[in-house]
């Protein structure tokens, strides 16, 4: 008896053991350090059924993430893959969503202050310009580390590039530069940090450089560039160029001219080769009584409608003086007369049928009627001189 509770305590001391061993192991392969861990690789930190797995700090939820995968930041219930929302405290402001591209190899000094000091960007705004709805001011710089829109408001989208300080500056903090920022007010600004409208672009300082492109492919085009293997094309586009140089884009560029150019992308290097810009209202069932502006790829403008302008000028091709040269022939009335019978028009006037089918050249016409009036001087100076010659001859008749 004695021998077989011997056994028996030796077998459950045994059993202790191992399920001690066991136990232990299994906790120590769990436990997860604060500190870091070395993993293999299939571990997982989630959950293995459909509720979310929530992040939570001081008692509230920061961060959910669905059964489905969709991330939400300051909601449980995100309504998109990726869903921000937030509430700033009364009288805060907060940015919503900061991505900032860190030049941490630049050779910076190593200060790692991620709040660091930014530098404001200088002339972000203020003051007022007169007979304008609001100020058109906007910063001469990209800099900025919290451009606000208003007092109490931080951007909602911010793109940035972000610059540590280096050992002979560490003390101005980090630096930014601005690629795109999107406001409360819907107000979205690209390379600006206070946009004025909502879209505001500021492109280069460079001549000859396009601000804004809008365009679609055009197929034909289509080319690989041997370098990067990129497949490239040109496209049908309206370009902003705010800053030219002379004879650039088209002949009639002056240095120091803005412009909107267009292209249908089928010329060399992209350039127009037939197609028209049309600046009219949208008509609705093409009513034919509304009409606009249409420029073709010669740049030859034809509009439909009124124009009014306080003056025009246009540029001749030819003028009347001619009549009043020395070899000039002016032709009888009685020439005149037999054209007008035959023809039911002066002589060198298009007829109304010409006029009707093809338009008329406005300084063509002008230049027209301008002889037509000079022609007339002379025949009314014909006609004083045949008169004064009738008067002397009756004087004369008086006489005897």
């Amino acid at each position: 008896m004695k021998h077989l509770l011997t056994q028996h305590l030796v077998k459950s001391s045994l059993c202790i053991l191992l399920l001690h061993v066991f136990t232990s192991s299994y906790v120590h392969g769990q436990t997860w350090s604060l500190y870091g861990n070395s993993i293999s690789g299939y571990e997982r930190l989630g959950t293995r059924n459909a509720t979310p797995l929530n992040l939570s700090t001081y008692g509230q939820i920061r961060m959910s993430i669905t059964s489905q995968g969709q991330v939400g930041i300051g909601t449980a219930y995100p309504n998109a893959r990726q869903e921000i929302n937030y509430c700033p405290p009364s009288g805060q402001k907060e940015n919503g969503l900061v991505v900032s591209l860190f030049n941490c190899n630049s050779g910076s000094y190593g200060y790692t202050d991620p709040n660091g000091g930014g530098l404001e960007g200088p002339g972000d705004g203020g003051g007022a310009t007169s007979g304008l709805p609001i100020s058109f001011l906007t910063g001469n710089s990209t800099t900025g580390a919290q451009p606000l829109f208003d007092a109490n408001h931080a951007p909602l989208l911010w793109l940035r590039e972000q610059t540590p300080p280096t050992y002979y500056n560490y003390l101005s903090g980090y630096t930014y530069d601005t690629k795109m920022i999107v406001t409360p007010q819907g107000n979205c600004g690209i390379n600006v940090t206070k946009p004025r409208a909502a879209l505001d672009v500021r492109g280069s300082q460079l001549v000859n450089m396009p601000t804004a492109i809008f365009g679609t492919r055009v197929a034909s085009t289509s080319q690989r560039d041997p370098n990067t293997g990129l497949t490239q094309y040109y496209t049908r586009q309206l370009q902003i160029v705010p800053l030219l140089q002379a004879d650039k884009y088209n002949r009639i560029v002056q240095t120091g001219d803005q412009g909107i150019f267009f292209s249908d992308g089928l010329g060399a290097d992209g350039a127009n080769q037939a197609s028209a810009l049309v600046l009219a209202p949208w008509a609705a069932g093409s009513n034919p009584d509304i009409g606009g502006m249409r420029m073709d790829a010669q740049g030859n403008t034809e509009f439909h409608g009124t124009v009014r302008t306080t003056e025009m000028v246009v540029n001749a091709q030819w003028w009347s003086d001619f009549v009043f040269g020395d070899n000039y022939k002016l032709p009888s009335l009685a020439e005149v007369e037999a054209y007008i019978t035959e023809n039911k028009h002066l002589p060198n006037v298009p007829s109304e049928a010409e006029v009707l089918e093809k338009g008329i050249n406005v300084a063509d016409m002008q230049a027209i009627h301008q002889q037509k009036i000079e022609e007339l001087t002379l025949y009314i100076i014909q006609l004083k001189k045949e008169m004064v010659e009738m008067k002397r001859e009756l004087a004369q008749i008086k006489k005897q």
